[in-house]
């Protein structure tokens, strides 16, 4: 039997499956009595049906259980026009594409409320819409949509494949996201060697840029979207979302009293977030992350087109790959000679920690590059290095950082960036840095682990 065509078609109201206002359920008891609750998620499947978080409270369930007709009312954001929709169960998935994704963004919500072992979804229930009309009072005349262009897309696509390295991969993506698509506020994680945190190598837009902040795999939304290697989006965070540094040391109690935890780029008040893994060849390379403290910022058509450039991002990062440059010779160095008061830096070689007049600057593999580079100025009065030293010096106690040594090289330069400049990283050419020196150094080596 042919559907007959709507009043409202389903795919002219987009934004009213978004979440950004919470659905209401309506069912029926056995003996007439009507329940209302609300929806967590209401996902249109197609022209003709819609999927339903299956979370319902006890009343609900049992009245879905005994009469399979039931009717949704959404809302469209921009214009508070309200849809009442008619709905026939048909069947519960409990896997599945649409049960993933819809289970991934409960699963990103559980991880900010704390819930993860209460909010889960038990189910995805399809239905098929008999009926959708616009409820009576509320003007039919649709809201204005927001697009972000395939041309815009493509432009950046065509910037990033001609990138000389990845310092501009990063650069357009940033400048992108924040000039071409409307997305002012934006940070680029990377997973670091051994694949279980990711770590922050530029961002735009934000108080603090995070340079070197970290996130385990799986913690909270960022870890969740970077461990399953799916998007996340968020439209509607109806309070200030708090990274949670207490478990990571943010203060720690410990006779040295020094702080080691960056915090992460964030808005004071998040209502609207896009994380999506930038993959190549099956790899994660990192996560592209976007928020905004209006809610319904990111919508379908924005997680695709943040998605094509995350995929453009990692591609053209594997591609790359670190600029040879050639051996960097034993150069003295160049530079005015370093004048002012002296910078200390203590390096704790049990973890490559190290810190700046006693303030925390990096750590782990950056960190090691650092000293590394510190010890070469000082002892061997050089200045200019190339990346394939770095890759080809046996002496060097670091993993294998043959992908992510020039990644670590930005890092590290944003990180030196923000200490006003006593010490910093500037490029060379293709393949090739060099370290500039405004201070006089005293360099400090510190068995004992580092401050925690």
């Amino acid at each position: 039997m042919t559907q007959p065509p709507f009043t409202v078609p389903l795919e002219t109201i987009p934004s009213c499956f978004e979440g950004i206002i919470p659905a209401s359920i309506a069912t029926v008891a056995a003996d007439g009595t009507p329940n209302i609750t609300y929806l967590s998620v209401v996902t249109r499947v197609d022209s003709e049906h819609v999927a339903l978080s299956r979370q319902f409270f006890k009343k609900t369930g049992e009245n879905a259980e005994q009469n399979h007709f039931a009717q949704v009312q959404v809302i469209e954001p921009l214009t508070g026009r309200q849809f009442s929709l008619d709905l026939e169960y048909e069947r519960t998935e409990t896997a599945g594409p649409i049960f993933e994704r819809m289970r991934m963004k409960l699963d990103a919500v559980a991880a900010f409320e704390g819930m993860e072992q209460i909010f889960q979804l038990r189910g995805t229930d399809f239905c098929r819409v008999t009926r959708c009309d616009v409820v009576p009072g509320h003007s039919a005349a649709p809201g204005a949509r927001r697009s972000v262009g395939i041309e815009r897309v493509e432009a950046i696509s065509l910037r990033i494949s001609q990138a000389a390295d990845m310092d501009e991969v990063l650069s357009i993506t940033l400048e992108s996201c924040t000039g071409l698509l409307g997305y002012p506020h934006a940070f680029i994680m990377l997973a670091n060697e051994s694949g279980d945190r990711l770590y922050t190598v530029a961002s735009a837009g934000f108080a603090a840029s995070g340079a070197g902040s970290e996130v385990h795999m799986g913690e909270g939304v960022i870890g969740l979207a970077a461990a399953r290697r799916s998007a996340i989006r968020l439209t509607n965070l109806a309070r200030d979302l708090h990274y949670a540094t207490a478990s990571r040391g943010a203060v720690t109690s410990n006779t040295r009293g020094f702080e080691r935890t960056i915090p992460l780029p964030s808005l004071p008040s998040i209502q609207s977030q896009l994380v999506v893994p930038m993959l190549a060849h099956r790899k994660l390379a990192g996560v592209l992350c976007l928020q905004s403290s209006e809610a319904g910022a990111f919508q379908a058509e924005d997680e695709s087109a943040v998605s094509i450039l995350a995929s453009h991002v990692a591609m053209a990062m594997a591609a790359l790959g670190d600029s040879g440059g050639t051996t960097a010779q034993s150069l003295a160095a160049t530079s005015p000679a370093p004048s002012g008061g002296t910078v200390q830096v203590k390096y704790y070689r049990d973890d490559n920690t190290v810190f700046m007049d006693n303030e925390y600057l990096i750590k782990g593999v950056a960190g090691g590059i650092l000293w590394r580079l510190l010890r070469a100025y000082q002892d061997e009065q050089r200045e200019e290095f190339s990346n394939k030293e770095f890759r080809l010096d046996p002496t060097l106690d670091l993993p294998d950082i043959k992908d992510n040594l020039e990644a670590r090289l930005i890092l590290l330069r944003r990180r030196l960036d923000e200490r006003a400049g006593a010490i910093r990283i500037e490029k060379a050419g293709r393949g090739r840095f060099r370290l500039a020196v405004a201070r006089p150094l005293h360099l400090v080596v510190i068995d004992a682990p580092g401050p925690m």
